[in-house]
C-alpha cells in the first residue's frame, strides 16, 4: 500500500469511528479538515503512526483528545432568538395553548428540552420567552433541560456570558432587562440561569436516552439532525418522539422536515414557521382502523425534499409507484409541457388507480389550466392527504388561490413553498407577478431578482410541471427586463 492509499485508509477508518460513535456526516470540506487535524494532533501528542493515534483516542487516556476532536466538528453558530418565526409561533400560539390545557387539568408543570443547545443562546431564549409569556410563571414547576455533546460550548452556556454579536435579533430593551453588562460583555441574570439544567449528552448514545429525558411538552432540536446520516437521524428521532408528550411540540430546522415522515406528527404552519405536534394515540381495542393507519403510513413515505428524486430512487417494491407508473407519469408530463393538455389528462385518468403525489399535482395543474378550480381544489385536498409538507403541494394551492383573486392566501402559499425549498423557481416568479398586480414594485423587483438567480438551477422535470409554455431563455429575458 503506497503512502497516499495508506492515508486514505486511515482517514476512512477515522471517519467510520466518528460516524459510528457520534453520527457525524463528513462532506468533502470536513474530510479536508479531518486530514489537517490528524496531522497536527498526531504531532502534538507525539504519535508517529495514524494507527496509534486512533488507538489513543479510543482509550481512557485519550478521553480529552477525543473530546477535542468532537468539539472541532460540533461548533455551531447561534444567537439569541434565532429564526424569529419559531419564537413568534411559540409566543403567540403554542405557549398560550399549552397554558390553557394545563390549567384545565390543574397541571402547573412545564418541561422543555433544548437538544444540541450549543453555547446556550437557545436555552436562555426559552427561559426569557417563558418568563415573559406565562402569567405567574414562578408558581409553575418549570424545567428546561439543555444538552450538547460539545463540552466547550456547554461550559460557555453555563457561564452565560455573551458578546454583542449574540444579540443580532434581540432588542436593546431585552438586553437591558435580562442581562447585566460589564466590559463589553453581557451576562444573563441568575434567575434565568437557575431555570436551566445543562448536561453533556450524545444524542446517539448506545444506551438510549436516560429515563429523565421524557415527558417533555416542547423539544427544540433545530439544525442538528441534518448533519447526521439518514439512519442515525431516524434513530435519534425515534427517541425524541418517545420523549415528547402526546400533543407536545417539536421544533426542527428548515431542512429537517423529511426526518419525521414516518412518525405521527401533525405539521402546523404559523406565518412561515413550521412546528410539529405529536398526535395523541388513539385507543381502539378492536383495532378496526389498523388497515387504514397502515395505508396512511405508506402514503407518507412518498415525501422527499426534492420532488423528482423519488422517481429515480424508489424501489420496485414501493407500494405507490412502479416502473410502469414512472413511464406513464413522465409521458403525461411531457405531453403537458408541450401543450397537449387533453392527451396528458386522458393518460393520467387512464392510470388513476396508480395515483402518487406528483401525478395528483399534475392533474391539479391541468384543472387550474382549464379554470376548473373546484376540481383543482379537490385534487389539492387529496394531495395534502398524501403529504402536505412538499413545496409543490403548497404551490398548487397558491395557484388555485391566485386564480380566485385571493392574493393574500396565494402569497402565503408561495412563501410556504419557498420556505420548504428556497431553490424552487416558480413561487418566486409567481410572487413577482402578484406583486406586480398589487402595485408593489419593490417586492416585485425583489421576487423577480430571486427568481432570476435560481432559474437555471431548477430541475428540468419541475420546470416542465410548473412552467408550461415557457422556456428558461424566455423567462431569463423577461426577468432581466423587469430589473
Amino acid at each position: 500500500m503506497d503512502a497516499r492509499s495508506h492515508m486514505t485508509y486511515i482517514e476512512n477508518t477515522t471517519i467510520s469511528f466518528f460516524q459510528n460513535e457520534f453520527g457525524f456526516h463528513f462532506d468533502e470540506e470536513n474530510k479536508k479538515r479531518l486530514k489537517y487535524l490528524l496531522t497536527n494532533r498526531m504531532k502534538k501528542n507525539g504519535l508517529t503512526s495514524e494507527k496509534k493515534y486512533l488507538e489513543f483516542i479510543c482509550s481512557k487516556k485519550g478521553t480529552h483528545e477525543r473530546q477535542f476532536m468532537i468539539d472541532s466538528f460540533t461548533v455551531g453558530e447561534t444567537y439569541f432568538f434565532r429564526n424569529s418565526h419559531h419564537w413568534n409561533a411559540l409566543k403567540n400560539k403554542i405557549l398560550p395553548e399549552i397554558i390553557r390545557n394545563k390549567v384545565v387539568r390543574n397541571d402547573m408543570s412545564l418541561r422543555v428540552w433544548s437538544a444540541a443547545c450549543s453555547s446556550g443562546e437557545e436555552s436562555y431564549s426559552l427561559a426569557i420567552m417563558i418568563s415573559e409569556n406565562m402569567p405567574h410563571y414562578k408558581k409553575w414547576d418549570i424545567e428546561i433541560l439543555a444538552t450538547d455533546i460539545n463540552e466547550v460550548s456547554l461550559n460557555h452556556a453555563r457561564q452565560g456570558i455573551y458578546r454583542e454579536s449574540a444579540f443580532r435579533e434581540t432588542m436593546d430593551d431585552c438586553k437591558n432587562k435580562y442581562f447585566s453588562k460589564s466590559r463589553g460583555r453581557y451576562r444573563i441574570r441568575n434567575c434565568f440561569r437557575k431555570m436551566i439544567t445543562f448536561e453533556h449528552f450524545n444524542l446517539i448514545s448506545k444506551n438510549g436516552f436516560p429515563k429523565h429525558y421524557s415527558c417533555f411538552d416542547i423539544i427544540f432540536c433545530r439544525n442538528v439532525l441534518m448533519y447526521f446520516t439518514s439512519n442515525i437521524a431516524a434513530h435519534i428521532m425515534e427517541h425524541i418522539y418517545q420523549a415528547l408528550n402526546d400533543e407536545g411540540y417539536l421544533f426542527l430546522g428548515h431542512a429537517e422536515s423529511h426526518i419525521i415522515k414516518n412518525f405521527s406528527f401533525k405539521p402546523l404552519s404559523f406565518d412561515n414557521a413550521f412546528v410539529y405536534q405529536k398526535q395523541r394515540k388513539k385507543v381502539n381495542p378492536l383495532k378496526k382502523d389498523t388497515l387504514e393507519i397502515n395505508k396512511l403510513q405508506q402514503k407518507r413515505k412518498c415525501i422527499q425534499k426534492h420532488p423528482f428524486e423519488y422517481l429515480k430512487n424508489k424501489s420496485r417494491n414501493d407500494s405507490h409507484i412502479n416502473l410502469s407508473d414512472k413511464n406513464y407519469f413522465h409521458e403525461a408530463l411531457n405531453l403537458y409541457s408541450i401543450g397537449k393538455i387533453d392527451d396528458a389528462q386522458m393518460l393520467l385518468n387512464k392510470n388513476n388507480h396508480n395515483k402518487n403525489l406528483y401525478s395528483l399535482i399534475l392533474v391539479g395543474l391541468i384543472y387550474v389550466y382549464k379554470k376548473d378550480l373546484q376540481a383543482a381544489q379537490i385534487i389539492f385536498n387529496e394531495a395534502q392527504m398524501i403529504h402536505d409538507l412538499t413545496p409543490e403541494t403548497y404551490m398548487l394551492g397558491a395557484m388555485i388561490h391566485e386564480e380566485m383573486n385571493r392574493f393574500s392566501e396565494a402569497i402565503n402559499g408561495c412563501r410556504n413553498a419557498i420556505f420548504l425549498d428556497q431553490t424552487f423557481f416558480y413561487p418566486h416568479f409567481r410572487l413577482g407577478e402578484m406583486y406586480r398586480k398589487l402595485g408593489d414594485k419593490e417586492k416585485m423587483h425583489k421576487s423577480f431578482n430571486n427568481a432570476l438567480k435560481i432559474l437555471h438551477l431548477e430541475h428540468s422535470n419541475r420546470f416542465k410541471l410548473f412552467c408550461v409554455g415557457y422556456n428558461k431563455e424566455f423567462l431569463e429575458d423577461y426577468l432581466k427586463s423587469n430589473q
